[in-house]
């Protein structure tokens, strides 16, 4: 499932990574509340990953998202 395209991250680094999430196979859906963009998604184990909407930092934001990816990646 890929993102409709009004629901890009507005930080870039951020959108990267959640485009490398979707290419690995995880899912990402978006939210809209409060301070939560959206949720990473492992449906086979049933894990997700927040994804903010303002995060402090982008590259660290990114980086969490990577890493959630990488350990998720040969979950299917």
């Amino acid at each position: 499932m890929t993102m409709a395209l009004g629901d890009r991250h507005q930080k870039k680094d951020v959108e990267a990574a959640l485009k490398r999430a979707e290419a690995a196979g995880l899912k990402v859906t978006r939210d809209k509340k409060k301070h939560t963009w959206g949720y990473v998604l492992c449906c086979p184990c049933s894990q997700r990953f927040r994804v903010d909407c303002t995060p402090k930092s982008q590259g660290d934001e990114a980086a969490e998202i990577d890493r959630f990816t990488r350990g998720h990646r040969n979950c299917a």
